[in-house]
């Protein structure tokens, strides 16, 4: 293997790493978007407690009201008692009163019932926001962790970045400006490794007489079919012995 196709391969390597590097950086805010979803699901889950008990305490005020609006009316008529001149207007004018405080009990029932249900909204939402609490100190703990990913993501690919004009400057311009035509034409991908007459870009069947030469000849040879440049890795030699080594 010639030195040329030995830095391209070093170059490729340089080259894989940043495009992942980009990749990983450019996707972290839908990574950040898909922590959220935690707590966009207990804000929604608090709202919901607290329009609940909203509800309940609407509707026990209406009751409340409602109550003193018929004590209210039996106030008055009982005032009006002493107005009723015979038996059947008085019967209707008690029935009226009766029915009147049989409402006021129908609903202080209901308000006893509404209290229940309060209690168990004020308890859901306390609930609710124990778990919102926690679910935004999760989110921010993943956030900060996130950052520190990134940063550390951007302070190597500027190092990458430094170094890779190094690495250019020992290859000629023009297998330079050839790598990359390849890499921008296979999406990042130029130089790839051939293993028992397959290239690993395509995936596809090397000629058996091109594998051989790919193990012998200096020259840099591309697949057929997919035109990235191939390279063979010799395998290390065996220790002494023929002992593997572990």
């Amino acid at each position: 293997m010639n030195d040329e196709l030995k830095t391209l391969i070093e170059l490729q390597q340089f080259d894989s790493r940043i495009l992942a590097l980009k990749i990983r950086i450019d996707t972290a805010p839908s990574q950040f978007s898909a922590d959220e979803a935690s707590f966009k699901e207990a804000n929604a889950a608090l709202e919901k407690a607290k329009q609940n008990q909203l509800s309940v305490e609407k509707k026990k005020k209406e009751k409340e009201t409602e109550i003193e609006d018929i004590k209210e009316k039996i106030k008055k008529l009982k005032t009006r008692s002493a107005d009723i001149k015979n038996n059947k207007e008085y019967q209707a004018h008690l029935k009226e009163i009766e029915k009147n405080e049989k409402d006021i009990k129908a609903a202080e029932d209901l308000i006893l019932s509404l209290m229940e249900k309060l209690d168990e909204s004020q308890k859901a939402v306390l609930s609710e926001n124990t778990r919102i609490n926690a679910e935004k100190l999760k989110l921010d703990a993943a956030k900060a962790e996130l950052e520190k990913e990134i940063e550390q993501y951007r302070v190597e690919l500027e190092g990458l970045k430094k170094e890779r004009p190094g690495i250019v400057s020992k290859i000629s311009k023009d297998t330079y400006n050839f790598y990359m035509s390849i890499l921008r034409d296979k999406r990042g991908l130029a130089v790839v490794k051939a293993s028992n007459e397959i290239c690993c870009g395509c995936n596809l069947h090397i000629p058996p007489q091109m594998f051989v030469e790919l193990k012998t000849s200096d020259e840099i040879l591309q697949c057929q079919e997919c035109r990235r440049i191939l390279y063979y890795e010799h395998p290390s030699p065996e220790p002494a012995g023929g002992a593997k080594q572990q």
